[in-house]
């Protein structure tokens, strides 16, 4: 019988039942340095429904450093889906502390609960890497995040009033890995397959051009699409507004720049196509038959 290890998980990551989750809480003293609580502190869990799933206890609370507690949680799959509160209450220097905060369970597409340790359909999949491939990568990466102009921020206000600045990029790094990778293997097919990966690092740098503009061809129909979406006549009170016409823009410019890429990565891999080493099973020239007989009086001579 296969030993099952439980899914433990962080507090703001993608939670389901039966996954164990870390929550954690850090007390520190009015100069923001660690102080420890009098005692262990006590949690207790408060449903989506409002109700108490767990009373106030201190038992299963572990401290990991100074003023740091841990509590690892297993969700139960009777509550439901919702967002979780976690309570705690210490008391530190003789005053009571009482904070709260939250967890989410969700429920996927396909929800499935891994209590016998084995995959099932509509699990998250994560890209294994090695660590060359990984270089590789961020390099491209780098290059197709500048071509796009992916990267930027956006002016902001926190609770205090003060202005930040948060980042706001058009696409997210599992994105821009994915649009990669989907280069490469358009690559490799065009127009004859070749079996090239992100761990070949000559390749990557030689074809780096290559490598980007597929990826981007890739970026801008996808936008495409979900600029096509938003672009509707708004009316209100008689008057009207068209937004600009973004998806035809990347359309057309989608279009214009696919056949040449198609052309260059052809040009490409028929200079790295190998030459034959002989007549092999390749028919030759039909004007003289000798050489198809020459080939098979080869095959039968001893030295």
């Amino acid at each position: 019988m296969e030993n099952y290890v439980a899914r433990i998980r962080n507090r703001g990551e993608l939670l389901q039942p039966t996954n164990i989750v870390r929550l954690t809480i850090q007390y520190n003293d009015n100069y923001g340095h660690p102080v420890n609580a009098d005692s262990f502190p006590q949690v207790s869990i408060i449903a989506p429904s409002g109700l108490v799933e767990m009373a106030p206890t201190s038992v299963g609370v572990q401290q990991i450093g100074v003023g740091n507690y841990l509590f690892e949680y297993t969700i139960d799959y009777a509550p439901g889906y919702g967002v979780y509160e976690d309570v705690w209450k210490a008391t530190i220097n003789g005053f009571l502390i009482e904070q709260t905060f939250s967890f989410v369970v969700s429920q996927g597409d396909l929800p499935a609960l891994n209590t016998d340790g084995q995959k099932h359909i509509g699990d998250v999949v994560g890209l294994d890497y090695s660590q060359c491939a990984i270089q590789n990568l961020n390099k491209l990466m780098r290059t197709l995040k500048a071509r796009l102009n992916s990267s930027g921020k956006a002016k902001s206000t926190d609770g205090y009033g003060n202005v930040i600045y948060v980042d706001c990029d058009i696409y997210s790094v599992d994105m821009l890995a994915t649009f990669i990778a989907d280069s490469i293997t358009m690559f490799n097919e065009i127009p004859y397959f070749t079996f090239f990966s992100m761990e070949d690092t000559e390749i990557i740098d030689q074809f780096h051009n290559i490598f980007v503009e597929g990826a981007t061809l890739t970026a801008l129909a996808s936008q495409a699409l979900i600029e096509k979406g938003r672009e509707f006549q708004i009316t209100d009170n008689g008057v009207n507004f068209n937004p600009p016409t973004i998806a035809e823009l990347l359309q057309t410019q989608y279009s214009t720049m696919l056949s040449n890429y198609w052309e260059k990565i052809k040009y490409i891999k028929n200079s790295l196509r190998p030459r034959p080493l002989g007549l092999g099973t390749l028919r030759p020239l039909a004007s003289n038959p000798q050489f198809m007989r020459l080939r098979h009086l080869r095959e039968r001579q001893l030295f």
